[in-house]
């Protein structure tokens, strides 16, 4: 037993640096990923940056949402359980649709009629808040190749950064797809036999080593019907219904069975 080995100040003592070293630990996790359990696709990332939660649309990986808190505690919640509740009541529209979300706010400032906002398309889109400042990529260098132009390149001194026009982005589609938000790193599925075959070319591939795996197409077709969904998140495992004749004669095939498995790192919705 613990307690033959140590007074009852050090097991005190223990248990606080247990204690500690566990919500430290807890207190790291940045990444969460909305699951369509039916349809078998992710649907929103969200990404936790101090009292900035930012929410990313799978299917183009552009930002659509961005979530900001007075506190930390706040940002804590809404990323724990992104509900209505939890998240902050004032909208405003930024440019390409981005919406920003703020609790309350006393000033706004616009992108005034100047050369370089005017070839960006950004005049009259919303530059701060508040303290809020919000950047857009200008129509300057391989931006408007790349399709960034007028995309937010950075929030609050956040930097964002968007995958170049290299040819293996090109070819597997996710030039212009977000590349980081501050040091999360976000990298994507190139294009070659087994992802043209599992449907899963320019997919989200690993954000800050926590991978992402599809669902293979293997001979004899046993998983028909869920080729191509979300497989695998990290540690934790996702499931359908097999194309075996008892499943099949259920009507079953390839729908939702079971999620399984445990990740610190990452948080399913």
């Amino acid at each position: 037993m613990i307690h033959k080995y140590f007074t009852s100040t050090q097991l005190s003592s223990f248990f606080i640096v247990v204690l500690i070293l566990s919500s430290s630990y807890a207190l790291s996790q940045d990444i969460g990923v909305q699951v369509d359990r039916n349809q078998g696709i992710i649907e929103s990332i969200f990404v936790k940056k101090d009292k900035i939660v930012f929410e990313l649309d799978s299917s183009n990986s552009n930002i659509k949402n961005i979530y900001v808190f007075s506190h930390d505690s706040l940002s804590e919640r809404f990323f724990n359980e992104p509900v209505f509740d939890f998240r902050p009541r004032r909208k405003l529209e930024l440019h390409k649709g981005v919406k920003l979300y703020v609790n309350s706010y006393k000033s706004v400032d616009y992108a005034k009629n100047y050369s370089d906002n005017s070839f960006a398309g950004i005049v009259g889109s919303i530059t701060q808040i508040d303290d809020i400042e919000i950047e857009y990529h200008k129509r300057i260098g391989n931006n408007r190749i790349i399709g960034i132009v007028g995309k937010i390149k950075s929030v609050n001194d956040i930097p964002i950064s968007y995958h170049i026009n290299y040819s293996e982005n090109q070819r597997g589609k996710y030039m212009g797809k977000i590349q980081t938000i501050d040091d999360i790193d976000f990298k994507f599925h190139n294009r070659h036999t087994y992802s043209e075959l599992g449907k899963y070319v320019g997919k989200i591939k690993e954000i800050n080593g926590v991978k992402f795996e599809y669902i293979q197409s293997y001979s004899g077709n046993v998983n028909k019907g869920s080729v191509g969904k979300i497989g695998k998140i990290g540690n934790i495992k996702i499931e359908y219904f097999k194309n075996y004749s008892n499943n099949s004669a259920s009507g079953i095939v390839g729908k939702f069975k079971s999620i399984t498995g445990l990740d610190e790192r990452v948080i399913i919705y």
